[in-house]
Formats: C-alpha cells, sequence, structure tokens
C-alpha cells in the first residue's frame, strides 16, 4: 500500500474486526467503523444490471442523501448518460471527481447533477461479474478534499467488503417474504397457493369449501404479514 499509512490500516483492520451479521447491524457499521476509516458525507450503493449499454438498477440504498435527490434517479438509464460509470464499465478500477477540475470521461449530465444537489467531491467503486452483466456499485459523496491516490487506494480496500456485506444485505430483503411465506396458518398457505394459480376469491371458496368472506379475511392477514396491501402486490411474491 504505498498511500495507505499504517494508521489508516489499523483503522481498516478495526473496522473489519467484527463485521455486521444482519441489516441493522449493517446499517449501523456504515455510519460508525466505514465512516471513520472512509469519512463520506453522503453514500450511495446500488446493484443492478447490464444489458446492451442500458443499466437497470434492481437494488439501491443510500445514506445521507436528500429526498430531492433521490426523487429525480432513474431506476432504468442508457450508460452512456453517466460518463463516470461507462469509463468504470471499461476499465473496472475507482476514480474520483471534483467539480473544479473533473476527468474528462465526467459527462455535462453528471457533473450538473453534483452542483444541483450539492454533491460535491465524489469517489465511487464497484464490483462486477465476470461478464459485466451484474454487480455492486458504491458512490460516496460530499467527500472532504482535496481527492487524491490516498481515496483510490481505500477503495480499493473497502470495496470487495462492502461488496460481499451490500450482497448479504440484499439477500436478506429478498428472503423477507419467504419467511413470512412459511409462517403462514396451513390455511392460509392453500389460499395463496390458488392464488397464484390465479384463481379469484370465489373460485378459491369453491376448492377448499369456505366463504369468500374467510378467502378476503384470510388474505388480508397474509397482507398484513407481508407488509403489501393488495393482490396484484402479493403476486410477484409467489413467482
Amino acid at each position: 500500500m504505498a498511500h495507505l499509512t499504517e494508521a489508516d490500516l489499523q483503522r481498516w483492520l478495526a473496522a473489519i474486526t467484527e463485521l455486521p451479521r444482519s441489516q441493522e447491524a449493517f446499517m449501523a457499521w456504515l455510519e460508525g467503523p466505514l465512516k471513520s476509516f472512509f469519512p463520506y458525507r453522503k453514500l450511495f450503493m446500488a446493484y443492478g444490471e447490464h444489458l446492451a449499454g442500458q443499466i437497470k438498477t434492481t437494488h439501491w440504498l443510500t445514506r445521507g442523501h436528500e429526498p430531492r435527490y433521490l426523487a429525480q434517479l432513474a431506476t432504468t438509464f442508457e450508460l452512456e448518460l453517466r460518463g463516470s460509470m461507462r469509463w468504470w464499465f471499461a476499465h473496472r478500477q475507482p476514480f474520483t471527481i471534483e467539480p473544479h477540475g473533473p476527468p474528462p470521461y465526467a459527462t455535462v449530465f453528471e457533473l450538473d447533477e453534483i452542483a444541483r444537489f450539492d454533491l460535491h467531491n465524489v469517489a465511487a467503486h464497484g464490483v462486477l461479474n465476470c461478464r459485466s452483466t451484474a454487480g455492486t456499485y458504491f458512490s460516496f459523496c460530499d467527500m472532504p478534499g482535496p481527492l487524491s491516490d490516498w481515496h483510490l487506494e481505500a477503495l480499493r480496500l473497502m470495496v470487495p467488503v462492502l461488496n460481499d456485506l451490500y450482497l448479504d444485505y440484499i439477500a436478506a430483503e429478498i428472503d423477507k417474504p419467504a419467511q413470512a411465506l412459511e409462517a403462514l396458518s396451513p390455511q392460509q398457505k392453500r389460499i395463496v397457493r390458488l392464488v397464484a394459480e390465479g384463481q379469484d376469491d370465489k373460485s378459491v371458496a369453491q376448492a377448499l369449501g369456505i366463504s369468500e368472506k374467510t378467502v378476503r379475511n384470510q388474505l388480508s392477514e397474509v397482507y398484513a404479514r407481508l407488509g403489501i396491501a393488495k393482490r396484484s402486490q402479493l403476486l410477484p411474491l409467489l413467482r
């Protein structure tokens, strides 16, 4: 490590000595040990897929960003819109953007976004799969400057760990509906299986020999367990 000092490495070692094992602990780790090592003010992390020059973000998690910034983010966009990300896809190396002296690959769109939402100095990196078709991406914003090779070296050190922790976080999010479905009563499970086949309340009631009111009441309990409000939100969770 040419730029990280012994003290830096000790801080990082302290940060990874006890890695978080739950979603709540992960959030606390981002705000505590990680920030002590890499002093960001705003963080955007995402998992997405890349197909034919287009990015589709399937999951994201943020710290410190304003709602107005998050509201304008597109979950699907053309990669050429974000030249810095396009450069990262090509080189798989961390990069930094300082508004007063941006790299040549930063687009007008990116620089305008940095100015409008007070993102200031940006340092980013991620992990792609072997085919560059999917991966994680971590963008640290409003970093104290000036940015240097120290930040690039720090990103190379910490992003592989962040990648693993964030994938665990996503897996836990995906697993929540499955756990809730497993905890349903036998009757609720039978109802849900018929709903998954496309049957309406009347057909479900006839198949199980119960009233439509019972079907509706049981589905209401299922919705509450899953944190949803209607049938159209249930169906995707059953596929």
